[in-house]
């Protein structure tokens, strides 16, 4: 009788302690401390033809600045934003038409830089001071070339949108 009685407060003594453990692991937790994203770098990136020179992320815009490296001047058809959340980020490109191009087009000089821009954006777990990754896709044709057929690239922002 004894036997037993000493073996089930060893177990007992065992059980509180795997109890406090996985609460003080469950508060850890709750208050960020395990979420290791907000210590990675922040980045964009796009193919090689379209270096990221910089962006920022902000409640209800996305603004990010490349380079066309593909030699020749282009015509950007249409540009989009999108990511994972249910329901996903909704923006509205800020694009003016220019160029040589058509109504809702703009030109892109080859080795220049160009400010691109999203406003009006919502849903998509897009809220100040989180963390996001975006992505990014742009239809193109180059201008000199008769036959215009249409190119897609696609980039990806990760980074946190600021307050201000």
């Amino acid at each position: 009788m004894k036997k037993s009685q000493a073996a089930l407060e060893f177990l007992t003594t065992y059980a509180w302690a795997f109890i406090v453990i996985t609460v003080t692991i469950g508060a850890l937790y709750y208050f960020g401390i395990f979420d290791f994203s907000k210590y990675l770098p922040q980045k964009c990136v796009f193919p090689s033809q379209f270096k990221c020179l910089d962006f920022s992320l902000k409640p209800t815009e996305v603004r990010f600045k490349l380079v066309n490296n593909l030699g020749e001047d282009i015509c950007v058809k249409s540009m989009q934003i999108t990511n994972d959340a249910t329901p996903p980020i909704s923006c509205t490109p800020n694009a003016q038409p220019q160029g040589s191009c058509g109504a809702s087009e703009f030109q892109w000089v080859h080795a220049t830089e160009k400010d691109l821009s999203f406003a009006t954006c919502t849903g998509g777990a897009y809220v100040a001071d989180t963390r996001v990754e975006l992505r990014v896709s742009l239809s193109y044709y180059a201008v000199n070339t008769p036959s215009r057929p249409i190119h897609s690239i696609n980039g990806r922002i990760n980074g946190k949108v600021t307050s201000s």
